[in-house]
């Protein structure tokens, strides 16, 4: 793979201090997609993380931030979230080669809610979109938000939720509420759909 992300077919003629070869043929364009997505996702409990993770990358996701907050259920003492990271580092990889990305998404270190106030804070300061999808938000939906530059954050909480302490603190941070419809998501479905009507709608889907 190049610079430019594109993968060919070499036949390799010289191996030292540098590796000489021949460009044959270009056997797949770039399949990453024009907007970087970024997935911040509560924990959730069982394998639900394994298979966030693996649907994410599916979808276009540059980086998958797993985190905690007030609700969470799921509590992970610094060997297990270190573990559970490996975990997670290896389906992306899997799920990348799977779906011939170009690229494989990184999965963050699990993050502290105030962690995630704070890039949600620096990303839209940069004028990057961030939404938070919210069950509480009944008007606003994804059709109502501008992404305006070339990456987007999405914020799902924990199977609990965010507390309303929480959403107020992401929205002075910089984020957009949006509401996913009428019915109430699972978190391992909130994303999914978040990542999916993102990806229509600015990225390369559809």
């Amino acid at each position: 793979m190049d610079h430019s992300e594109q993968v060919h077919l070499v036949e390799i003629e010289a191996v030292g201090p540098q590796v000489v070869g021949t460009v044959l043929e270009t056997v797949l364009r770039s399949q990453e997609s024009p907007l970087r997505l970024t997935l911040f996702q509560g924990l959730a409990k069982g394998d639900k993380m394994d298979f966030v993770v693996q649907k994410a990358v599916e979808l276009g996701a540059a980086e998958i931030v797993p985190f905690s907050s007030y609700h969470t259920v799921v509590k992970l003492g610094e060997k297990q979230q270190e573990a559970k990271r490996a975990r997670w580092q290896r389906i992306a990889l899997e799920a990348a080669k799977q779906s011939k990305r170009t690229r494989v998404p990184a999965v963050g270190e699990v993050h502290t809610f105030a962690a995630v106030a704070a890039r949600v804070k620096s990303a839209s300061r940069l004028g990057e979109l961030v939404v938070l999808a919210y069950e509480g938000e009944k008007q606003v939906g994804l059709r109502d938000l501008d992404a305006g530059g070339q990456a987007v954050s999405a914020v799902i909480g924990p199977e609990g939720g965010f507390s309303p302490a929480e959403v107020g603190e992401l929205i002075s941070a910089g984020a957009k509420v949006c509401s996913l419809g009428p019915r109430i998501l699972r978190t391992e479905t909130a994303g999914l759909v978040l990542l999916s009507l993102v990806g229509y709608k600015w990225g390369d889907l559809g």
